[in-house]
């Protein structure tokens, strides 16, 4: 599975990889949101559930930052 490189350290990164997958499901998501079809139905997906959703992908990619950051100080990931 081929993920996306991490400009910074240019190795590929899970994190970001689920962040811009979750970002497009979810944009694509709000803009369905209400639609119905003869096949499927959107169900509604609300502003707030939008930023609910890209909050919590936010956050663990931020998190995740951190501890990368924090690794690379105390030199416990080379």
């Amino acid at each position: 599975m081929k993920f996306i490189i991490d400009p910074k350290t240019g190795r590929p990164s899970v994190t970001l990889s689920a962040f811009v997958v979750g970002f497009v499901v979810c944009t694509a998501k709000l803009l369905l949101s209400g639609i119905k079809t003869d096949i499927i139905t959107f169900e509604q997906f609300s502003g707030v559930d939008y930023s609910a959703a890209l909050a919590a992908l936010g956050a663990i990619y931020v998190m995740r930052k951190r501890d990368s950051i924090k690794k690379d100080k105390d030199g416990s990931n080379a």
